[in-house]
């Protein structure tokens, strides 16, 4: 499987322009996975490490697949067991956790909604405007849980977080006092409705600072390192 996938990597590169950095090929919805290597390449990380919370699927609307066919390696955690079997499939040499993050310790699992069993629209949350197919009991663990015990405490080069309303819980849970990732890509448009606002004042406080918008995600650096990605 893994000659497979590199046979078309390398297929698809004979459409790259030369001079196209990053080939021609975005698999995110907003081409913020473009936007997150021209960071990293600010920063000279040629493959940045990644932890990819509510990460839907290996190649459909993925921040980290393109990452991934360019040889970094991470975490991915993706609440719904109908789509772990494609990670597993696709995405080989990650570590793919399936799993609902939560914005707060608890032991056990918690319930998730379903609209179907491939929608990105599934959450944690109520889901408004749609019918929800059936509801669903997933293992919960918080962000500092999954770098413990997948990561060795060490936080991966960069957090994609697509959570469908709560990504700001979660961040606010997190222990950045040992370090966080040096950059982080969050939805802010979502059921919870839009907390641009919110999460730019939390994050400021944490010790990010807003580099630029891709859709309805927010792309933050650490503040240290922002004059590196001007």
């Amino acid at each position: 499987m893994t000659d497979m996938l590199s046979d078309f990597s390398a297929f698809m590169k004979m459409f790259d322009h030369p001079y196209q950095w990053y080939g021609g090929r975005t698999y995110a919805q907003h081409g913020d996975d473009l936007a997150i290597l021209n960071l990293f390449g600010c920063l000279h990380i040629s493959q940045p490490s990644y932890l990819d919370i509510g990460a839907h699927h290996p190649l459909i609307l993925s921040n980290t697949a393109l990452l991934y066919q360019r040889g970094s390696r991470g975490i991915n955690v993706e609440a719904n067991p109908a789509l772990m079997d494609e990670f597993l499939r696709l995405r080989p040499e990650d570590k793919n956790i399936c799993a609902a993050v939560v914005g707060t310790p608890r032991h056990g699992s918690v319930r998730f909604n379903r609209i179907s069993a491939d929608s990105g629209l599934n959450s944690l949350l109520p889901i408004q405007g749609h019918s929800v197919s059936d509801t669903i009991e997933v293992p919960a663990c918080t962000a500092d849980e999954l770098v413990r015990k997948y990561a060795d405490g060490c936080w991966p080069d960069l957090l994609s977080i697509d959570a469908e309303g709560m990504d700001v819980p979660i961040l606010r849970s997190i222990d950045y006092s040992r370090g966080g990732p040096k950059v982080i890509c969050a939805e802010f448009v979502s059921p919870a409705g839009d907390t641009c606002a919110e999460l730019r004042a939390l994050m400021t406080e944490r010790g990010y600072t807003v580099h630029s918008f891709c859709g309805g995600n927010m792309l933050l650096v650490r503040s240290e390192l922002m004059d590196m990605c001007r």
